[in-house]
């Protein structure tokens, strides 16, 4: 819209609706309304035979004919930081303006009248915890970065950002509360993501009690009328301090200073619905936009940011040493053998592994058990055909979980009652295959009787509150083994946790992905982290088929961790894989397996031709890992390049060619899984 018209014209703004479009809408402004919109407010408007809330984007003028703004939601006016983001967003990630802005601010949709009552008040933790001193390789890394901070004031400059690489245990919280201390004495304001709303609280936690102000919480889990009142507070200043998980990337916090990636390495921070977005990523851009400070914190960094360090766009802060002179866990790798195995249990549990459990429980200290897969077996299997139930949506098995007595899709949760014969010989022979957390919850106290057993993985997690529940009473002794999947790798500070025990780590080498390895690394990493947090030292025992894994090497400290990601990073660079490629998948989706195949196959014929004269490279067309999901075949086609320009190029004419085709497709840029 041309904003230079004279201004004796009718006012109008141009505004995103929230819906898979991709332009603006004009509309007229009432002169009753006009004093009330700027870009960023919500207002409701006429849209064909309905009506809905939109975005404004920007103003101009007009002589055309335009239908008028009908109302305005008061008091919720998205900060420019975030218009500027989510304009930045559709741009890079081919996503719909109105589209994104929806994704990011479903809350701030409602209507305060229409929520029902909540607690509008933020309460200030009155336990405030004894004060900390820092050590001197902390007050270094604070130093280090508050130099950066101080410093960050040109506002087309790149964002001060630090990679706070700590050992787990090694104090990086106490970094973060202290510079979020400076940032709020400077009159800013700061923000902390999470990848798991799992390690909200806990951080909530440590940061009320030792900041004066307010600290908010933002993830998907709260109602959202709680999440409305508290995008008040934080869009009129009243709430300076915010910990959340993914989503709050997008919170409306005025005047940031600070952004706190914590964990910056991990896979959670990608969405992987529709908007499938990176939040770590966003998270930089906004830096840009308001100037702030970005600390990207953890123990095992990703290879991107080590490699944005090394072309020194990134300053490397390092934590060598746990606090308080504690040391890192022994690692000790088992190889399980047959004639080892612990009889009359599913799990692979070896006879020294158990015997480890049993004198670590008698101790009175704590085990954390890692089994990343939920359920009591994977599967059931017919002894004398060979066949596996599958999901009638995804091309899965089933798992069996035994309190239900039936058989789960862990993707689109359709179950049934778990079988007698089998649907394809009806013989009666069906045995159990494979061993998950419900299992092991059942097998172990037989064996371990003094074993008090709780469970974390998403069957048992069943809301927010749940999930409380449980660290809670692990962390107060109720328990002295808590048995779990990835919910239990990140964060957590359990410090009477003296054993980790990996009951399978071949099965995180087993992903058909480039960042497989790299993966596993920071898991068994993280894991092994949760051992030995407090005055007694930590041991870790992973279990596996292959003990001479470059990767075991590595974690036992009989190779340089260098080394290892140095022999990674040239597998990469060989191949154009990030750090050093850029990389996009396309997927075509629909109900008719031919028919999507063809479509792909056509897709591929038509990005080859586009691609003639760009360094682009086409992996496929191939069927996607799970190639059927929630009723739909999928096929992906992967783009790779060293050159930014031409792999947009290519993607812009593929949409095009897909909607004009019409076929079902989706965009991923910077995909996190082939």
């Amino acid at each position: 819209m041309n904003s230079n018209i004279i201004s004796q014209e009718p006012l109008v703004f141009s505004v995103a609706i929230p819906r898979a479009i991709n332009h603006l809408f004009d509309y007229k402004v009432p002169d009753q309304l006009i004093n009330q919109i700027q870009a960023g407010s919500i207002v409701r408007v006429p849209f064909g035979k309905t009506q809905t809330h939109a975005f404004v984007i920007e103003k101009g003028y007009s002589q055309i004919a335009l239908k008028d703004i009908l109302e305005v939601i008061p008091e919720m006016v998205i900060p420019q930081d975030i218009l500027k983001l989510c304009q930045w967003a559709e741009e890079y990630y081919f996503m719909p303006l109105g589209e994104i802005l929806n994704t990011a601010f479903p809350a701030l949709l409602l209507e305060e009248k229409k929520i029902k009552k909540t607690n509008k008040q933020i309460i200030a933790n009155d336990n405030i915890n004894k004060l900390f001193e820092l050590t001197s390789e902390q007050k270094l890394a604070v130093d280090t970065i508050e130099k950066l901070r101080v410093s960050q004031t040109a506002e087309q400059s790149p964002p001060k950002v630090s990679l706070l690489h700590g050992v787990t245990g090694s104090g990086k919280t106490e970094v973060y509360i202290e510079l979020a201390k400076n940032t709020l004495n400077d009159g800013k304001n700061v923000l902390v993501l999470v990848p798991e709303i799992a390690l909200t609280s806990q951080l909530h936690n440590r940061f009320q009690g030792q900041l004066k102000e307010h600290v908010g919480l933002w993830h998907s889990a709260m109602p959202d009328g709680k999440k409305y009142f508290q995008a008040k507070e934080l869009i009129t200043g009243k709430l300076r301090v915010l910990i959340g998980a993914r989503s709050a990337v997008f919170a409306p916090i005025k005047n940031l200073g600070l952004i706190v990636i914590d964990e910056e390495h991990d896979v959670s921070y990608k969405q992987e619905d529709r908007f499938k977005y990176h939040a770590r990523d966003l998270a930089i851009v906004r830096a840009k936009f308001t100037k702030a400070t970005v600390i990207l914190g953890s123990a095992t960094p990703s290879l991107e940011s080590q490699q944005r360090v090394k072309e020194k766009k990134y300053t490397h802060v390092f934590l060598r040493q746990r606090v308080a002179g504690g040391t890192l866990p022994k690692i000790e790798i088992i190889q399980l053998k047959p004639e080892n195995r612990v009889q009359d249990i599913q799990a692979p549990l070896d006879k020294t592994t158990l015997q480890t459990i049993r004198e670590t429980i008698l101790k009175k200290e704590q085990v954390i058990i890692y089994l990343n897969r939920r359920g009591f077996a994977s599967c059931l299997v017919c002894q004398d055909c060979g066949e596996v139930p599958q999901c009638k949506n995804c091309s899965l098995s089933l798992t069996y979980h035994k309190k239900q007595n039936k058989l789960r899709c862990h993707v689109c949760g359709y179950f049934v009652a778990t079988p007698l014969f089998c649907a394809k010989c009806q013989s009666i022979n069906l045995d159990l295959l494979g061993a998950g957390t419900e299992s092991l919850e059942t097998e172990l106290p037989t064996l371990i009787p003094e074993a008090k057993i709780l469970r974390l993985d998403r069957d048992q997690v069943t809301s927010h509150s749940r999930l409380e529940k449980i660290l809670s009473q692990f962390r107060n002794g109720e328990a002295n083994v808590l048995l779990g999947t990835q919910m239990l790798v990140k964060g957590h500070d359990f410090p009477n946790v003296t054993l980790v025990t990996v009951i399978l780590a071949d099965a995180l080498f087993r992903f058909p992905d480039f960042r497989a390895e790299e993966r596993a690394r920071q898991i068994l990493t993280q894991i092994s982290g949760r051992a030995g947090r407090g005055e007694l030292p930590g041991k870790v025992i992973i279990q596996t088929y292959q003990e001479n894994h470059p990767l075991f090497e590595v974690l036992k400290g009989n190779a340089k961790e260098a080394d290892f990601l140095e022999r990674e990073n040239l597998v990469r660079k060989e191949l154009s894989y990030p750090p050093f490629g850029r990389m996009a998948k396309l997927r075509l989706t629909g109900k008719n397996q031919d028919a999507v195949k063809r479509q792909s196959e056509e897709l591929a014929l038509f990005v080859q031709n586009t691609s003639q004269n760009k360094q682009v490279i086409t992996l496929g067309p191939s069927q996607a890992y799970l190639e059927r999901m929630k009723g739909q075949y999928r096929w992906d086609l992967v783009l790779k390049t060293l050159y930014i320009q031409d792999l947009r190029f290519v993607i812009e004419r593929s949409i095009e060619f897909c909607k004009t085709n019409r076929w079902h497709f989706s965009v991923d840029i910077d995909p996190y899984g082939l």
